[in-house]
């Protein structure tokens, strides 16, 4: 039987950057998305995942042997503290019900490093405390907790690929790296933080190969998608003005930190390496030069400046997961 996958949030910043890898390693994938999608040799379904009738009636229709769930509230603006984040607690549990009871074998939603203890500094699955500081962070943990029961519960394959720290093409432009790229491009000046905070970063299409890992893999449970890398934000954003040599644009420290920072987020990347024969391949170097040549292409578009919808893959795309 062909492996076919329901891709939710296929539209997003991670979401198309995994049908891409999908593609790659010749899936059958159907793209879900609350708006029609078009190209990138997939199908398409235009679904709501808040109505559980209709994501059921797509599943019953569409009997995917795998699902991939990347859709969740977008992650710009203050996706830490919104309340809608308990809808798409609910509307995941509902999801991943309705795959399994139509046939589904293998489901895989995407965790964040935000369950972890940030106060930790560095983050370890099995061994760092699972703490969540923000709501997002906590009902992320909250669907893991209640998948992974209800995968022993119904011999569900089931698998939570934690994601940390991600940048690239397609990012929405007020998250760090599109819009330093952006006001750079535009002779603008940068606004930062003081960039000193440590982060665990890594390139969109590194972390989409983790996940498609993942998918493909019968591993069981969270596995984090981390680079191990140290890298400080300010790093990030300088490798953005060296690029473009528009050091006398940036502006460290004329921003404040957001309230639920952390000095340092690194993860560990042990566990993907052994079990998923995965790694990281993209340096910051080259993954900054892709942001910045998306970025130009998205300028001429409109994309950055009008924040409008592009729906082609092979289009810029601003929508997240």
């Amino acid at each position: 039987m062909t492996n076919r996958v329901v891709v939710t949030g296929a539209r997003g910043f991670l979401g198309q950057a995994c049908v891409r890898e999908l593609r790659a390693r010749n899936w059958e994938v159907i793209g879900v998305s609350t708006e029609q999608g078009s190209g990138g040799g997939i199908s398409w379904r235009k679904v709501d995942l808040m109505d559980a009738c209709s994501t059921r009636a797509m599943l019953d229709e569409v009997r995917p042997t795998h699902l991939l769930h990347a859709a969740w509230k977008p992650v710009h603006g203050d996706v830490m503290s919104s309340v809608h984040n308990m809808a798409w607690l609910k509307a995941s549990i509902d999801l991943a019900q309705a795959f399994r009871e139509t046939g589904g074998h293998r489901f895989v939603g995407i965790g964040t490093a935000a369950e972890y203890d940030w106060a930790q500094g560095s983050c370890r699955n099995g061994i760092t405390p699972i703490r969540p500081a923000t709501l997002y962070g906590s009902t992320k943990h909250a669907l893991h907790v209640s998948l992974e029961a209800y995968a022993r519960s119904t011999g569900m394959s089931f698998a939570w690929p934690r994601v940390f720290f991600v940048y690239g093409p397609g990012e929405h432009p007020t998250r760090l790296a599109a819009s330093v790229v952006r006001s750079l491009l535009r002779g603008e000046q940068a606004k930062c933080t003081h960039g000193r905070q440590i982060r665990d970063y890594l390139h969109v299409d590194d972390v989409a190969s983790g996940i498609v890992s993942t998918l493909e893999s019968d591993h069981s449970g969270a596995i984090d998608i981390a680079s191990g890398e140290r890298l400080a934000v300010g790093d990030l954003v300088k490798e953005i003005a060296r690029q473009l040599d528009r050091h006398d644009l940036l502006r460290m420290g004329a921003l404040p930190s957001p309230v639920h920072d952390a000095a340092s987020v690194v993860g560990d990347p042990s566990q993907a390496e052994k079990v998923l024969s995965w790694r990281p391949k993209i340096d910051l170097q080259r993954g900054i030069g892709d942001t910045i040549a998306w970025g130009r292409q998205a300028l001429s578009y409109g994309v950055l400046l009008a924040c409008s919808k592009v729906y082609s893959l092979s289009m810029p795309v601003i929508e997240l997961i």
